[in-house]
């Protein structure tokens, strides 16, 4: 009884984490952005990633977790982990039950620990570009962002069609790349959570596998008791891990999850049990892996050849994007930090309100596919909205308030006179001036009595609102170029107006 009672809970609390980080992601309207900050930082490699010293203490506690209890953020702090849960179930609805049943399998520790290796290999060199693409957390968001808030958005302008109160939301940020990307990594999961349970978990994740590790050395451990254990095959038969070895009487503890599936439905109660691994029944540390020397051989040279390819392409996969229209949002204190510390899991391209942020396809560089990018051809970063800063897990966008936010300078508006329509079609303009929200913009003198832009660039924040509302095309009069280091800009002077004292009626 208790463990069906530690199995529901499990289930509850791995609902209502993934639920509530879905919500995070589609919620159209904004309305959960004063919760999800917090929320969002309780995940792996975010907190790993991390700027602040919060993020390491998120990484101890997870570290902590690991080591007393085994994968209970696999199965139950991780989105994507329970959305494979989620698959299995939804999959086994359409399956006879023979179909169901799951069955012992061989872990697959070359792919598992060569993958964990490379990932490491590149994060010691400077790289975590494989790290963020493989990310269970990241994936889930690029998943969320790029395929069901699409959808959600469709759905929402269908129903006001028909209902008026439902308001209509224009979409600005698809981006062909992200969507393929997220579509790929939907297909490859949904499809082995369907099959294998979590065989994604255990072979590609590189995040299970490091947990995995860990968990081998965990002071609660699943224990077989030989003497009591009939063989029936009923616990292996539910193991989502497919990690119990009933002929051997091995449970594989680097690939369970601690989802007490076998727990609950041991007939026995007694024959599988959950228990401290250092008492006096120990659980005795699980034999490592044979490793034949083959794949030994294999190993070293696949994470030889991954490391000098690494280094040999550092000096381009780490290079400052010389795109001067790559901005990054304001809080990211510039280019280099926002690239080590961003997890590309697109919190902040959903949480923006104005469709300013999408995901980067080459404006960074190859170590920046996908990470969040402004882009002023559709819309234009709002003045008065610090969003961005508030949703993202691991301060690679830091929370600023919007007094503090409206003297950061991403970028400085650059004007090309030959360009403007007041030269060009010789006929008023003024556009940027009027949408210019710091007036570092004003209408001077031109010939012919019209009038044509002028700039104060320390005035100029960069937020493109000149940029997205100028009329020249192809080619825009004015435009955003990047700070590579977010500056300070100047404050506006607020006009004062002088009190005159007016005799009788003032003429």
């Amino acid at each position: 009884m208790a463990y069906k009672f530690l199995k529901r809970f499990r289930v509850v609390l791995s609902l209502v984490f993934f639920l509530l980080l879905l919500i995070c992601f589609v919620d159209t309207y904004h309305l959960t952005n004063q919760w999800s900050d917090g929320l969002l930082k309780w995940q792996f490699v975010p907190a790993l990633l991390g700027a602040a010293t919060g993020s390491a203490v998120i990484i101890l506690l997870l570290v902590l977790l690991t080591l007393l209890f085994g994968r209970v953020y696999c199965s139950t702090l991780c989105p994507l982990g329970t959305y494979q849960d989620v698959v299995r179930r939804i999959a086994n609805l359409f399956k006879s039950k023979k179909q169901r049943k799951l069955k012992y399998s061989k872990p697959h520790h070359l792919v598992r620990y060569l993958t964990l290796g490379i990932v490491i290999i590149g994060f010691i060199l400077g790289s975590s570009t494989l790290l963020l693409k493989l990310d269970p957390y990241s994936n889930f968001g690029r998943m969320a962002a790029n395929l069901l808030r699409p959808a959600v958005i469709w759905s929402g302008n269908t129903l006001s069609n028909i209902f008026s109160a439902i308001p209509f939301q224009d979409y600005k940020i698809f981006t062909v790349s992200a969507c393929l990307f997220a579509a790929a990594v939907f297909v490859i999961v949904t499809t082995l959570s369907a099959l294998r349970g979590r065989l994604y978990c255990n072979s590609i994740c590189p995040v299970g596998s490091l947990l995995g590790v860990l968990s081998k050395y965990s002071l609660f451990r699943l224990a077989l008791n030989s003497d009591t254990c009939a063989r029936c095959m009923v616990c292996v038969k539910h193991c989502k891990g497919q990690c119990i070895d009933i002929k051997k009487q091995e449970i594989d503890h680097t690939r369970c999850v601690q989802c007490h599936n076998c727990t609950s439905v041991c007939r026995t109660q007694q024959s599988i049990r959950y228990q401290f691994a250092y008492g006096k029944k120990k659980v005795l540390p699980q034999k490592p892996a044979e490793v034949t020397r083959r794949r030994l051989f294999l190993g070293a040279i696949g994470g030889i050849a991954t490391a000098g390819a690494v280094r040999a392409f550092m000096p381009a996969w780490r290079a400052s994007s010389t795109h001067t229209k790559a901005i990054t949002p304001p809080g990211s204190l510039g280019l280099d930090h926002f690239k080590r510390h961003c997890t590309a899991c697109h919190a902040c391209v959903a949480g923006c309100p104005s469709h300013v942020l999408r995901p980067a396809v080459s404006e960074y560089g190859l170590d920046g596919f996908m990470m969040p990018v402004l882009d002023y051809n559709k819309s234009f970063c709002n003045y008065e909205c610090n969003i961005c800063g508030t949703v993202c897990p691991n301060d690679a966008i830091y929370p600023v308030t919007k007094e503090e936010k409206k003297l950061i300078q991403i970028g400085k508006a650059d004007f090309i006179l030959d360009r403007c329509i007041v030269v060009r079609e010789e006929t008023d303009c003024g556009a940027c001036d009027e949408h210019c929200p710091v007036k570092a913009i004003r209408m001077v003198p031109f010939r012919d009595g019209l009038l044509i832009p002028q700039l104060d660039t320390s005035l100029c924040v960069g937020c493109g609102g000149c940029e997205y509302i100028c009329p020249a095309r192809p080619d825009k009069a004015i435009q955003v170029i990047a700070n590579a280091e977010h500056q300070q800009a100047r404050p506006v002077e607020e006009e004062i107006q002088e009190e005159v004292e007016v005799d009788g009626f003032g003429f």
